[in-house]
């Protein structure tokens, strides 16, 4: 399997090309660069892999949670590319590839369990937890929203490697709610998102045969854009508005 792997929905674009459990991996120059350096790091990728597109056998991207735009930009790109050239996809979560990303760290950290955290602003983040056993990751709290402090009651009881920007924004609250022995916090760019991580992954789901076609590839974005929940509270204000006129 030759399979390319776009990651887009942190502060760091990536792509990845994985040929045979080999990753080969380019980033963008900055921070938020999508758009305008998803074209260029593919083709750095496929060029450090030394294989071309028409040789690509999938094509796999992080779907999410994260940026709304971000997402979007990868799912995107990713969707084209596939219907072009007429290859299946892989939907990798975004929460899942930090984990995986970060899980030899973490045991060689003492730590038995991956806490992956993306802010999503006022106490909220999009999170999940996994356990390690044998090398592998098993899914110990599902990818969901929680409230930060209701994530970390959740994971008591256990060392927790944390992974994610949601990091940047909680770290005293985790340690407040934690104690200072009970976690160890990932650092620099191992702390976010990389599709070196989905490429691996992605593999793996390929391989047993967990892949969609373009159309059905599909963002998860886990909640409404900002723009989306003020239509929709307009459109039940509205509701609510109509039904006192009747009454």
């Amino acid at each position: 399997m030759k399979i390319l792997a776009l990651e887009t929905t942190g502060k760091y674009g990536s792509a990845a090309v994985i040929d045979d459990g080999r990753v080969y991996c380019a980033e963008s120059s900055g921070e938020m660069n999508h758009l305008k350096e998803i074209i260029k790091i593919t083709g750095e990728a496929l060029e450090a892999a030394g294989i071309t597109k028409k040789e690509l056998t999938h094509i796999a991207a992080s779907v999410g949670p994260g940026s709304f735009t971000g997402i979007r930009i990868g799912v995107t790109v990713a969707r084209t590319m596939a219907q072009m050239l007429d290859l299946p996809c892989v939907a990798v979560s975004s929460l899942e590839s930090m984990a995986e990303n970060v899980k030899t760290a973490a045991m060689e950290s003492g730590c038995e369990t991956v806490a992956a955290v993306i802010n999503a602003r006022r106490h909220q983040t999009y999170a999940g937890a996994w356990s390690i056993k044998d090398g592998k990751l098993i899914n110990l709290l599902d990818d969901r929203q929680y409230m930060i402090e209701e994530f970390l009651e959740q994971l008591a009881g256990n060392r927790v490697y944390f992974v994610g920007d949601g990091i940047d924004a909680y770290e005293e609250i985790i340690q407040a709610e934690t104690g200072l022995e009970a976690y160890v916090m990932a650092e620099g760019k191992l702390r976010y998102q990389t599709a070196e991580a989905v490429a691996k992954l992605a593999a793996e789901a390929a391989s047993e045969g967990n892949v969609v076609g373009y159309e059905e590839l599909m963002p998860d974005y886990m909640r409404l854009s900002e723009a989306e929940q003020r239509l929709k509270e307009g459109t039940l204000s509205d509701k609510i508005k109509k039904l006192n006129r009747r009454g």
